[in-house]
């Protein structure tokens, strides 16, 4: 199995370059064509006095980053006078197309105008495809090498492990970790195993039990004993009042997250 499209998502941020130098290091890790995606949210944003020389001036450093990383890359650039559907909605619409899409934490103290906060909570809801979130702080020179698996069993936290195999192949350690589980932890543990031998992964499994601590404080706290540098999650959505939103674990990373992480659905 492999990835060889990965879909990241720049703005007028200044995390937009650390978040595209991730997605050039893993295009040359898995040889992979990357596509920048850069889109204004509204008329006033798209004028040639605002969004569209900030478009040239982020697409000049895609285009000289990638030609000077050597790898195979596209620039695609939208603005709402020329497609009537919002920046989450085109997003969603190119990610159907890539094995990978990549995007920024919300930062609402960054003042981009074209970058709603609830981004990555719909990329992950509505995009069908695994969504890498960047944290707003911090610098990662290096994705994947430690990873951590959390692990609730359901069609999430499966879907999270297909999706991160290419990830999990290549990783230097694998932690799968289960809080608070059930009786067929043991059996859980051991399908676990099995299944990802047969991919070429060797994996440590743990279980804690814990009272009265949320169960994304407990999985931040782990990786950063264990020094992971990738989180894998299968996040798992609520409906109510005709709008489906991530569970209380998904929002608590998204909020809270210090390492990157994986989500998938």
């Amino acid at each position: 199995m492999s990835m060889k499209e990965i879909l990241v998502h720049l703005d007028n941020t200044d995390r937009c370059l650390t978040r595209l130098d991730v997605a050039i290091s893993l295009a040359l890790s898995h040889q992979a064509h990357l596509t920048g995606a850069y889109s204004t949210s509204h008329p006033f944003y798209g004028s040639p006095l605002s969004g569209l020389s900030l478009n040239a001036e982020i697409e000049s450093h895609f285009r000289q980053r990638t030609t000077a990383a050597g790898i195979a890359a596209d620039w695609i650039f939208t603005d709402v006078a020329n497609l009537r559907a919002g920046a989450t909605e085109r997003l969603i619409l190119q990610a159907y197309y890539a094995d990978l899409v990549i995007v920024g934490q919300a930062d609402p103290t960054a003042g981009s105008l074209n970058t709603p906060n609830d981004l990555p909570e719909h990329l992950v809801i509505g995009s069908g495809r695994p969504v890498l979130v960047i944290p707003r702080f911090g610098e990662f020179n290096s994705i994947g090498q430690m990873i951590m698996l959390a692990w609730r069993g359901g069609k999430a936290s499966s879907r999270a492990l297909n999706d991160a195999i290419h990830f999990l192949e290549q990783a230097q350690q694998v932690n799968l970790l289960m809080v608070n589980p059930g009786e067929h932890f043991v059996t859980q543990a051991d399908n676990l195993c099995t299944y990802l031998g047969h991919h070429g992964v060797t994996a440590t499994v743990d279980r804690l039990s814990v009272e009265d601590v949320h169960a994304g404080d407990v999985l931040l706290n782990q990786a950063c004993d264990l020094g992971i540098d990738l989180m894998v999650l299968g996040a798992v959505a609520h409906r109510r009042l005709g709008k489906t939103f991530l569970g209380p674990v998904g929002k608590h990373f998204l909020e809270h997250m210090t390492i990157p992480v994986l989500m998938s659905r």
